[in-house]
């Protein structure tokens, strides 16, 4: 029932679906440019810019497109899937370690908090990336419990999970995962800590195929190294790059994490603080210890980098999951664990459903997705009128463009050339962007104030039959 629960909150927790905010129009224009005939190596945003993200996130969207037929759904679904195989991953180990109550604890601690429910279903990398960076760190975590070597069939695995976190969001994984590996080879016992490395052929070769990637990105496109290097890598590490982004302190994560992991995240403090046995186990037990180094290395590995936004620290959730019930295993008293256990689902339950149905409602009754609605009303209108040209006129709504099924945006001037030559069907355009009102019939449709970027109103122009 709770799993059900979960599933059900991850499915709803972005409605009503829009491509308005956290850059997911970047993100959505990298299948639908493919699909309308684009590179599939080297993508752009709806305006033009290069797209700063590999390409696998896009890839893996265009089976479901092709086989679907929604645009919506094929977007989410990657994500959702992701969800689903890690929450199917951390029930598993959780089951081993805590048989009686481990798998309920686990799917209740990654599915019940404030970021799982909301990034399962969000236009962007951050679940599959969680999801490689998952696999990576549950390998590892399978060959220090065990004391057994890597297997070849394991550094396989290992490599096609760092190649698909490369592909899908470039070398941010390694904030995430060597932190944890040098604490674990300093803190483990000696006997384990070479079994967090998988071999050398496993790192470097995925890092030299992104490191082709971009060679080739940057020496094809001028714009590439300024666009993804400078401004997607490097102004990680100087904000000055990006000057709009708002600097945070460096404790930002940490109060954020508290709350957004919330009931868990009090509960994985307080557990080592009231008990010996717990304390006691993430030193003595290797696979306990290296969870923690997992979880707090990319934590505070992420805590320094000067540009900083709560869901980048999202892949700190899975090993903080099995942590939790790594502890609670550990614990001898019993009854009054599972009490606190309970309670804990018993909270999260209440406050995370009633908080995602509110936003919900809220989304709803203030028409978040009213330039979806208007796009639609658009491809519908010239559909019907027979339209086969359409042009999309740049305004500062980004997904403006996927909303009305046009393949690019065109310059105002661009446009009305087109127009007035008689190359395009239909027209649509932010109203402040219409110099000469004269040249244009009479709009087919007003969107009216809908716009949340300030656009007066987005108008549709129909050439008479």
């Amino acid at each position: 029932m709770l799993l059900l629960l979960v599933l059900g909150l991850c499915a709803i927790g972005n409605l009503p679906w829009h491509l308005d905010n956290y850059d997911q129009a970047k993100q959505a224009y990298v299948p639908y440019e493919i699909a309308n005939g684009g590179d599939w190596w080297y993508q752009h945003t709806p305006h033009g810019r290069t797209a700063t993200k590999p390409p696998l996130a896009g890839w893996l969207c265009l089976p479901f497109y092709w086989i679907i037929g929604s645009w919506d759904l094929a977007w989410r679904v990657p994500g959702y899937l992701c969800t689903i195989a890690m929450l199917w991953l951390l029930a598993r180990e959780a089951c081993r370690v805590l048989p009686d109550c481990g798998t309920l604890l686990v799917i209740c601690a990654f599915g019940l908090n404030l970021l799982t429910p909301r990034i399962a279903t969000l236009v962007r990398t951050d679940m599959m990336l969680t999801l490689w960076i998952t696999i990576c760190g549950w390998l590892i975590f399978r060959k220090i419990d065990s004391g057994r070597p890597w297997m070849r069939s394991e550094k396989w695995a290992f490599f096609l999970a760092m190649l698909a976190a490369l592909l899908t969001k470039g070398p941010i994984l390694y904030a995430f995962i060597l932190p944890g590996m040098a604490a674990f080879w300093f803190l483990g016992p000696k006997d384990r800590r070479s079994l967090v490395w998988s071999g050398w052929w496993t790192w470097l070769l995925p890092f030299a195929l992104f490191i082709a990637w971009l060679v080739i990105g940057c020496s094809a496109n001028p714009e590439f190294y300024h666009d993804v290097v400078i401004r997607e890598f490097m102004s990680r590490f100087d904000q000055s790059l990006k000057a709009y982004e708002k600097q945070q302190p460096i404790w930002f994560y940490f109060p954020h994490l508290l709350h957004k992991f919330a009931p868990w995240s009090l509960l994985a403090l307080a557990l080592p603080i009231i008990s010996g046995n717990v304390r006691r186990k993430i030193m003595s037990d290797p696979g306990t210890l290296w969870l923690a180094c997992w979880a707090l290395g990319g934590l505070l590995c992420m805590t320094f980098v000067p540009s900083k936004r709560v869901d980048r620290i999202f892949p700190v959730v899975p090993p903080l999951c099995l942590l939790l019930v790594s502890m609670v295993s550990a614990c001898q008293c019993g009854k009054r664990v599972r009490a606190w256990c309970g309670a804990a689902v018993v909270v999260a339950v209440l406050a995370v459903c009633g908080y995602f149905l509110t936003i919900v409602w809220m989304g709803y009754r203030n028409n978040d997705d009213a330039l979806v609605r208007f796009g639609r009303e658009v491809q519908a209108v010239t559909k019907k009128a027979g339209a086969l040209k359409v042009g999309v006129v740049e305004g500062r709504d980004e997904p403006m463009v996927i909303y009305c099924g046009a393949s690019s945006y065109l310059r105002a001037n661009r446009a009305m050339r087109a127009w007035s030559n008689g190359e395009l069907d239909a027209l649509v355009a932010p109203e402040r962007r219409i110099e000469d009102p004269s040249l244009l019939p009479s709009p087919t449709l007003d969107s009216g104030p809908i716009s949340k970027q300030s656009e007066t109103r987005y108008l549709l122009f129909l050439r008479p039959q």
